[in-house]
Parts: C-alpha cells; structure tokens; sequence
C-alpha cells in the first residue's frame, strides 16, 4: 500500500474525482462531504492499493492513473477482471459488511488515489448524511459490471464479445461508470491481457481486435488500444 500523506486533495483531485464516476452522481452534501474527508494516497506501478483478504478499512477512489483489478474465488489463482481509471471507488463492500476484502487492486501506472477512512464514514452517519446508502451505491455498480461481463462473455462471437469487452472496460451503461469529460480514449492493456479480460483465446481476441481496426474502430499500439469511433462501438 502506498503510504497516505494525511493530507487533503488538491483543487485538481477533486475536480478528477468528483468529475467521473460514483462520486459525480451524488448529493452535494455528499459529494462535499467525502472531498473533505478523504485524504491523498500515492501509488507506484506495481503497488497495491488493496489486497485480496486485507482488512484495512475505508473507500478508496481512483483519481489518475490505471489500476489492475484482480480476483480470486476460492482456490482460484488471482485473474484480472478488469483495468479502472479514474472516478473507479472500492472498498464498499468489505467497508459496509466489516469483512475482508473480495478483490486486489495494484497499480499498472503511478497513481493518486482518495482515501476516505472508515471513521470519516461513520462520523458522516452520526452528522445525519446517508452516506451507507450512498456507499451500496458502489456495490449495485460493481454488480452490474460483473453482469455486463459475464453477459459479454457468454457471446459465442469473438468479434462480438471483443467489441462488448471493450465497451465494458470504457463504462458504457454502468452506472456510475462514464458519462462525462474524463471518459478515457486510449486503454493501456496488451493484447494478451485483453484476451484474459474477455475470456478469449490470443489468437482469437488478436483476429477480433485486428479486424475492429480495419474497420477504423479502435487503433492498436504497444500494450494500448485507442478508441478512434465511440459510436461504431457502440458508445455515446
């Protein structure tokens, strides 16, 4: 874990924050709330910002940078599921049910993270502001995601299932995922890793991704993909 300098978020951070994600679709006085209390955690590649099974409390939110999100369900190897960029929160689940964490999330680039303490969310309670029901908020979004993904991967299509992959990964249609000025043109993943993400072969996600460039899609780089046309992808 990146060492937490208990120190407040700059005007920046809390514009990133606050501008893409959960955060961006609650109440004033919840968003206001959470930006006074969460203080700045900073992370370099290879990092954890949580580990499977850790115990640390608190909500944790993605400011800037890339962050691997990994699971493991029960004697399964850790798999990465998905790859967050800013306005990403975790930590609500083991948060609300005081229970160890279900996933790992390790930096893939430098990153700055808020980090909102578990007391700062009790003490919001005790002010009178709903802030559990806010919370669960993340927990609906992260099921929905895991939905989406398990829906893309039940496609037989690989083409398909790579262009709904890659929409997934974007946020499209998850709340609390997208909408708004930050949404992010270019993933920084290899091929491979996409491969593991939409639960396809290499040869088969390469050919797939190959053929959505042809078509002028998306553009492949080292270990990136960049979104050339949201709307041919299906994206607002």
């Amino acid at each position: 874990m990146g060492i937490s300098k208990n120190i407040d978020l700059t005007a920046q951070d809390r514009r990133r924050i606050e501008g893409r994600g959960w955060l961006y679709r609650q109440p004033e006085a919840i968003r206001t709330a959470v930006l006074e209390a969460c203080v700045l955690i900073e992370l370099g590649s290879g990092e954890s910002a949580m580990h499977l099974g850790g115990e640390d409390g608190g909500l944790y939110g993605l400011i800037e940078g890339w962050l691997d999100v990994l699971i493991s369900p029960g004697a399964m190897e850790p798999a990465l599921v998905h790859v967050a960029t800013t306005g990403w929160w975790f930590g609500d689940s083991a948060l609300l049910t005081r229970s160890p964490k279900r996933g790992a999330h390790v930096a893939r680039t430098p990153c700055r993270i808020a980090h909102l303490p578990a007391e700062a969310a009790e003490r919001m309670a005790r002010e009178g502001l709903d802030i559990w029901r806010s919370i669960a908020f993340i927990s609906v979004g992260v099921i929905d995601h895991a939905f989406a993904a398990v829906a893309a991967n039940r496609c037989p299509h690989p083409l398909e299932r790579a262009r709904l992959t890659l929409r997934i990964l974007l946020g499209a249609g998850l709340p609390f995922a997208a909408g708004a000025p930050l949404d992010p043109p270019v993933l920084p993943i290899s091929q491979a890793e996409f491969a593991e993400i939409a639960n396809l072969s290499r040869n088969a996600a390469g050919d797939a991704l190959r053929d959505l460039a042809q078509q002028g899609m998306i553009r492949l780089g080292y270990r990136e993909i960049e979104v050339l046309d949201r709307r041919a992808l299906g994206l607002a």
